[in-house]
């Protein structure tokens, strides 16, 4: 056989054994009949890719399909635990770790609270312990690597933040450079509503979906843009600034220098700011939340002004991209269902009706970590995507 025929014959076998991961990563477990009726590809050829993945540890067998009278077949699945990822998200008020297998099962979490306005120095040692103590809860081996979501935005081949301006004692500050000097590693690096939408389509089966809208809305505002389960980009490789679009010419000044940004008018702080204006003393946003919860109608004008204003600005958003589905996560989101269904009434009401038939509303149930895991995912799709990664290359 030439040279050009062996090389086609590689890369579909490349190309199978790829198909048959994400398949299996995404159902639970199949016999080998199956996998192939998936794959649209012969038996003989499914046999060869499983039997080398078991044999690497990356599939493992789950025990057998009943049988009808003839022969009992095997089931096959992902051995999810092969590999593990560190996914640590950056925030204002918090650092967040997780450790996670391929199918995103979080194996250990970590966290740290942190002080208001809190110094670099503090900022730094928090996230060293956070980013120690996942690293020794891992087997070297088996580490695919850290991935880190961030708050404000960075610029370069570094990513470097730049115009932190909810933090602006982290300006300049190179995450490459920290992990590489304390922990040997160099990070991939994205941005927290980014990273989210990952997560929807890593973890959360997203990927069923041709297009999807993710609004992650707490200290600020991001929205991220599936087609066909890719994340569009922009000029400038990231996703844009969505809570600085400007819908009242004559509000509030922004953090960015504007005024009448969409964060002025949804977004944590301007609910803790519009309750301090009102009851004359602070209370943090998480008992904000559990007020009006409680039923509570205290804050009540104060929460639904600010659901108004995020549905008005979905509505803008559906009827110029058309998408299946929105998903909305984020902090702001602990006001719970009332607070959802008002941003939903909104949408309903300004959006063009054709554009709401079969679309569908989702809120993220699992905000808290989805960043943090979304970071984790840069590392695990390289497994179903590069079969260096399988074999050790």
């Amino acid at each position: 056989m030439c040279a050009k025929e062996l090389l086609k014959l590689k890369n579909i076998k490349v190309k199978n054994t790829l198909s048959a991961l994400n398949v299996l990563r995404i159902k639970d477990s199949l016999s080998r009949v199956e996998l192939a009726g998936e794959l649209n590809c012969p038996g003989t050829a499914v046999t060869r890719i499983t039997r080398d993945l078991i044999a690497q540890g990356v599939l493992k067998t789950a025990g057998m399909v009943e049988s009808n009278g003839g022969r009992p077949r095997e089931k096959i699945e992902l051995n999810a635990d092969w590999k593990n990822a560190i996914g640590i998200e950056l925030s204002p008020r918090h650092i967040t770790g997780i450790l996670t297998n391929l199918k995103g099962r979080v194996l250990v979490r970590e966290k740290i609270f942190l002080n208001d306005n809190p110094t670099k120095e503090e900022f730094l040692n928090s996230l060293e312990l956070v980013s120690g103590s996942l690293l020794k809860s891992c087997e070297q081996e088996k580490l695919l690597g850290v991935g880190i979501v961030t708050f404000g935005p960075f610029s370069g081949e570094n990513k470097i933040l730049e115009r932190v301006t909810s933090y602006p004692t982290l300006d300049k500050f190179n995450i490459s450079e920290f992990f590489e000097e304390k922990f040997k590693i160099t990070p991939k690096i994205t941005d927290a509503t980014y990273s989210k939408a990952l997560y929807e389509i890593w973890f959360n089966s997203a990927v069923s979906k041709n297009s999807f809208l993710l609004f992650d809305v707490g200290a600020g505002i991001g929205c991220a843009i599936a087609l066909e389960g890719k994340i569009a980009f922009s000029r400038f490789s990231n996703i844009g600034e969505f809570g600085h679009t400007i819908y009242k010419l004559d509000g509030d000044k922004c953090t960015c220098g504007k005024r009448g940004c969409l964060e002025t008018l949804c977004s944590i702080g301007v609910v803790e700011k519009k309750v301090k204006e009102k009851i004359g003393r602070s209370l943090k946003f998480s008992d904000i939340a559990g007020e009006y919860k409680s039923g509570n109608t205290q804050f009540n004008d104060i929460i639904e002004e600010c659901a108004q204003w995020l549905g008005i600005a979905i509505a803008n958003q559906v009827n110029f991209l058309i998408p299946e589905e929105i998903i909305l996560t984020g902090e702001i989101f602990q006001l719970g269902e009332g607070f959802f269904k008002k941003i939903i009434d909104t949408v309903k009401e300004y959006a063009f009706p054709v554009f709401l038939k079969e679309l569908t509303f989702t809120k993220s149930e699992s905000w808290n970590e989805s960043a943090a895991l979304g970071a984790a995912s840069l590392l695990v799709r390289k497994v179903f995507e590069n079969i260096k990664y399988i074999e050790g290359r």
